[in-house]
């Protein structure tokens, strides 16, 4: 840790010299060169599309079967925001009419040759930015015994031609959907078993992991490496695991049977295949980071203790964790029993917030489930569209999703939004070698540094780790853009700390501090623009915004800032 630092110009009031606050500004500025190293030498996840590391996707009442999906792509890719979505298959029955084919736990017997429009329509479709698609396959109407051969055979038969739907179509893979929509059945309920009185509990799970392993050797078959996205797995199982008796706890739960269908699964499935819980009722409810941050580290630390021991590292692999919100919880009225609280901001802003702790909490896909409106042109249209239902939601979700592409596109606005921060521009001086008016200039003892203020520009020369700060009032809870634009000659890294500091001047939140540095090519002149979103912590009541200069070993190594820029963002 430095321990020593030198307090060398500007606003000596706004900034004390005690260890504390050298400490702070020292990690605050070896941090972006540690950052900048991680973002530029570490590999990482293919990004999806809008800049989001993980896919998000749209599905619900409104996913379009084949032919809808092929004529509405411009539509849905129109909106900028969605890296795929679910599709319906439908099948041609011989009396010429378009059937439904996401039924698939029933005993009624589909052919090849009826997916053949199906088919056409997935391939004249051609996505440009929309690939993260799945073809649905539910657990319905659930009424085939697990001991009854002929119909398991013909359930299977249904997996094998979905999956070779998805795989022809160009698909990424299936999504599973192992709720009961269509009672009394219950295809994972073990009391909801037609032969319940003849076999044990213990029969019934042996009998469906021999399904799950029948299933996945017809999808191996068909497509090796598909993704199979689930609405939900064992999330729904998560209170079980401590109830002291695991298998007794789940012989009565509506999801009882599932472990051991994917344990068959598990048993024969490749190496190349994905699975994704998707938490569907943990994140239908969820309202906060913490409680998606608790989602996805309960589910990484004990999904696997569902599955017998010996595909407990297959799963620790092979499975990843997504996460959902449902967008009617958004909308929903106080009373309804599914109700996003807005915690005084709008339908849009906790959208917004909700989706980037999802984004963050998730190494799977993240899914916004919708009912009452839709994304797709076709369907019902007693249902508006999305960004009727929910004003804002398109920029909600690509302010999630593309943080920094929100924040470009609002310093571009015209009329320029207000700056916050004081003499932004660096129009103002005391003098040549000191800092902007309002500004502080800090280096620690083993930097040496200058600094200087010339046309509307700060430059640091020779600085082996320092900062030019200034402090300012910020709102607890609330986001803001920020911009810095920099240049770079010789060794050194120039970038944007920001730190926090309560209401009283003490720092804070150190585990929210943020350092920026810029991904993008250098203009003509060689600058470059940092720009990015910041939540403020709850306990903070003053936003530290620094210009960085770190690595700097000579005075022919150094940087310029200038336009530097702070906007508070409305929900």
């Amino acid at each position: 840790m430095v321990t020593n630092s030198r307090w060398v110009s500007g606003v000596r009031g706004a900034c004390p010299q005690g260890g504390a606050e050298r400490a702070v500004l020292a990690a605050a500025c070896c941090g972006a060169l540690l950052v900048a190293g991680l973002g530029t030498a570490a590999a990482g996840p293919a990004p999806a599309a809008s800049g989001s590391r993980v896919p998000v996707i749209a599905t619900g009442w409104d996913s379009p079967n084949p032919r809808q999906f092929r004529e509405g792509l411009a539509t849905f890719e129109g909106w900028g925001v969605f890296d795929g979505t679910t599709l319906r298959a439908t099948r041609r029955a011989a009396d010429g009419s378009e059937q439904a084919a996401i039924f698939a736990f029933s005993r009624e017997p589909w052919a090849w040759g009826e997916f053949a429009a199906a088919l056409a329509d997935l391939k004249g479709a051609r996505p440009t930015t929309c690939r993260e698609n799945y073809l649905m396959v539910y657990s319905n109407p659930g009424d085939v015994d697990w001991f009854d051969d002929a119909g398991w055979k013909i359930i299977t038969d249904h997996w094998r031609l979905l999956t070779r739907l998805a795989r022809q179509g160009g698909l990424r893979g299936l999504l599973f959907d192992a709720e009961p929509y269509t009672p009394p059945h219950s295809q994972f309920l073990y009391r909801a078993q037609p032969e319940r009185d003849r076999h044990t509990f213990a029969e019934y799970r042996a009998k469906a992991r021999q399904r799950g392993r029948e299933v996945m050797r017809a999808v191996r078959a068909e497509f090796p490496d598909a993704t199979i996205f689930t609405y939900r797995l064992f999330s729904d199982l998560l209170g079980l695991l401590d109830s002291g008796n695991l298998q007794a706890a789940l012989e009565p739960h509506t999801f009882g049977l599932l472990p051991a269908f994917v344990d068959g699964w598990l048993d024969v499935m490749p190496p190349t295949m994905r699975v994704i819980e998707g938490t569907e009722d943990i994140g239908y409810r969820a309202n906060s980071p913490a409680a998606y941050n608790d989602a996805f580290t309960r589910l990484k630390l004990r999904l696997h203790e569902f599955v017998a021991p010996e595909h407990r590292e297959k799963v620790q692999r092979q499975f990843r964790v997504g996460q959902s919100l449902y967008l009617d919880a958004h909308v929903n009225p106080p009373d309804s029993p599914w109700y996003i609280d807005r915690t005084g901001s709008t339908s849009a802003g906790r959208l917004a917030a909700n989706l980037a702790s999802a984004l963050a909490a998730s190494d799977g896909i993240v899914w916004l489930y919708g009912e009452t409106a839709r994304w797709w042109p076709a369907g019902d249209p007693k249902y508006p569209m999305w960004p009727e239902r929910l004003p804002g939601a398109v920029n909600a979700i690509r302010r999630a999703k593309d943080p920094a592409g929100f924040a470009r596109d609002l310093f571009r606005q015209t009329p320029a939004p207000r700056n916050l921060l004081p003499n932004g521009d660096f129009a103002q001086a005391p003098s040549p070698k000191d800092a902007p008016t309002g500004w502080f200039w800090w280096q620690d003892d083993a930097s040496h540094g200058e600094v200087a203020v010339t046309a509307g520009q700060v430059e640091l020369r020779g600085v082996l780790n320092g900062v030019v700060g200034c402090l300012t009032p910020v709102q607890p809870g609330r986001i803001y853009a920020v911009r810095l634009r920099v240049k770079s000659e010789g060794r050194g890294l120039a970038g944007l700390s920001i730190g926090w500091k309560t209401a009283a001047g003490a720092w804070t939140a150190h585990a929210r501090n943020r350092n920026l540095v810029s991904s993008e090519q250098a203009d003509a002149a060689g600058w470059r623009e940092i720009v990015g979103l910041v939540e403020v912590p709850a306990e903070a009541g003053q936003i530290a915004f620094m210009a960085s200069a770190s690595a700097q070993l000579s005075n022919t190594d150094r940087c310029w800032f200038a336009d530097a820029a702070l906007v508070e963002v409305e929900d």
